[in-house]
């Protein structure tokens, strides 16, 4: 699609070119800029939309509180066993 709005906006602009009226110079160079901002727009949100993953992959409050919950309890194990370490006398 973007293709396609990048290319009108090169025929307006070559009809700019060979106009005859001020006029039609006038519209030619409006549509031709309008066509192009539309197609490098149409070219970015193309761009955007492959590299973005898809919702169903996107974690849950429900997974996320696993998360954090295995988080706080493997650095609760980490800290107590490195109080652990701390508390035995070297020999």
């Amino acid at each position: 699609m973007h293709w396609i709005l990048l290319l009108v906006s090169l025929a307006a602009f070559a009809g700019a070119v060979f106009a005859p009226t001020p006029g039609l110079i006038g519209a030619g160079l409006l549509a031709g800029f309008i066509f192009l901002f539309a197609g490098f727009f149409a070219m970015i949100s193309a761009r955007i939309a492959e590299r973005a993953r898809p919702d169903a992959t996107l974690l849950g409050d429900a997974e996320i509180n696993a998360l954090r919950k295995s988080v706080r309890e493997a650095r609760a194990k980490a800290a107590a066993a490195a109080s652990g370490n701390a508390a035995k006398p070297n020999d």
